[in-house]
């Protein structure tokens, strides 16, 4: 019985934490540095057994994947599974440079193979404007998330591709997403969450521009921090009406991009002091600060949710 539940319960995952384990691990890179590395260990362990319940989910109970990636908003997200396999290749990568690259590898080739299936199922064959949403930049744009951890890889032709590929479709998409969020806008349910995802795309933009082009253009720079910015902005404004709804799967649309955008502030500040601009990079990391305080908050909100949702899930089940 105990192991026929656990097998229930694995087919019940919801899909939103993938991208969620991604905002905590990406979260804990940035307290690391500081000395908190035991957060960073446990995060990515914690990341490592929820990837092998999505593996096993998938394994044994294909026609419930099946039913979710040919959906477009839950297929957007299983791109989460792909982006923690690079992460979690880069954490390896420190203790084992040949599997930690492999799965870097591994994790890089799965997300390209995704992106182009999502391309031709949700943009070719089936498009939906009402499903045009958010979380598209998590497909799209995730897969810069190997040109933000795959430095130590030394791929410097590959990281070139992806972070080209990245700026490109990141200024094809995001007047797309504005002018559909503006006349079409997400105003209720599980979805408005995902407007907060607004800040990934520039984010992951503007790291892996600085990771792997060694002459940066600083218009570059300064115009994909300045999306940065508006859209934490526009992401803060909104927190009061995002914690207004009780709390739902969707949460998740708060903690990759908040998690992201403190990296993203972190490079900026070390790139204006390069740049010999001391005082405006001091006031960039003081906004780091302000981002990793409220972000650590809001990421450990949501997995607190996350792990009440399944204690309680168990408990029903039991007592059924």
């Amino acid at each position: 019985m105990p192991q026929k539940s656990l097998k229930n319960h694995i087919s019940l995952l919801p899909v939103a934490i993938l991208p969620t384990m991604v905002g905590a691990a990406t979260l804990s890179n940035m307290w690391s540095p500081l000395g908190f590395t035991w957060i960073r260990h446990i995060t990515m362990w914690a990341s490592a057994l929820v990837l092998l319940c999505y593996i096993a989910k998938i394994a044994l109970h294909f026609g419930t994947f099946k039913k979710e990636y040919m959906a477009t908003v839950p297929a957007s997200l299983y791109a989460g599974g792909t982006m923690i396999t690079m992460i979690l290749g880069n954490y390896i990568f420190e203790f084992s440079p040949v599997i930690g690259k492999a799965l870097w590898a591994i994790g890089l080739g799965l997300h390209t193979i995704h992106l182009l299936f999502f391309i031709y199922n949700n943009v070719i064959k089936n498009f939906d404007k009402n499903t045009f949403i958010p979380s598209w930049f998590v497909t799209f744009n995730g897969i810069m998330v190997s040109t933000v951890v795959g430095v130590p890889m030394n791929e410097p032709t590959i990281g070139k591709i992806v972070v080209y590929y990245g700026l490109i479709v990141f200024a094809i998409l995001l007047p797309c997403m504005v002018v559909r969020l503006i006349k079409n806008p997400i105003t209720t349910g599980p979805l408005f969450m995902t407007k907060a995802i607004i800040l990934a795309p520039s984010s992951l933009c503007l790291v892996s521009y600085l990771n792997f082009i060694t002459e940066p253009n600083v218009f570059i720079v300064y115009a994909l921090y300045a999306i940065v910015f508006v859209s934490l902005i526009y992401v803060i404004i909104n927190l009061p009406k995002f914690f207004s709804f009780s709390f739902h799967p969707g949460f998740a649309g708060l903690t990759f991009p908040m998690a992201i955008g403190i990296v993203a502030s972190n490079k900026m500040s070390a790139f204006l002091v390069g740049q010999g601009y001391e005082a405006f990079g001091e006031v960039i990391k003081q906004i780091t600060g302000f981002q990793l305080y409220i972000t650590t908050v809001i990421i450990g909100f949501v997995l607190f949710n996350f792990v009440r949702l399944l204690v309680n899930s168990f408990k029903t089940k039991d007592a059924a």
